[in-house]
């Protein structure tokens, strides 16, 4: 059984396995870290939103700064926030490569931004599985591999 741990624990560990796609990472692990992404996230939204619209060459400027901050940020964490699914998904007892259906492919259809309506609620619906997926308890020794 995976342990219990706190923010600072779940960053550290987080930090320290990088690009480790091997191995286990318990619920409390994931969901500590998935806090921390969301607040980055809702802090870069609610910059962007308080910018208002881009009306002066000043407004233009910030706004495609704070869009550079959030391009590189979300470049730096997407390694570490994938491994983490993976072996979220693997303590679960589920198939990392599920982690196509249920995140990487809603991401390629919010990024394609078709405009259909069916398109964007099914990625929010993909999303969504994926969370209730990453909710699963530990199956204690339980290997694809």
């Amino acid at each position: 059984m995976t342990e219990l741990m706190g923010p600072g624990k779940a960053l550290r560990r987080l930090t320290l396995r990088y690009v480790d796609f091997d191995g286990r990472s318990g619920r409390s692990a994931y969901w500590w870290a998935m806090l921390v992404l969301a607040i980055i996230t809702g802090g870069f939204t609610l910059w962007l939103r308080t910018r208002g619209a881009a009306l002066t060459v000043t407004a233009i400027f910030a706004a495609d700064v704070i869009f550079l901050a959030m391009f590189f940020t979300a470049a730096i964490l997407a390694v570490p926030y994938a491994s983490l699914h993976v072996r979220r998904y693997r303590d679960a007892g589920l198939n990392p490569w599920l982690l196509l259906l249920t995140v990487f492919l809603p991401l390629i259809m919010i990024v394609a931004e078709t405009g259909v309506q069916w398109v964007n609620i099914s990625a929010a619906a993909l999303l969504v599985v994926n969370l209730i997926l990453c909710t699963l308890p530990s199956k204690p020794n339980y290997s694809f591999f």
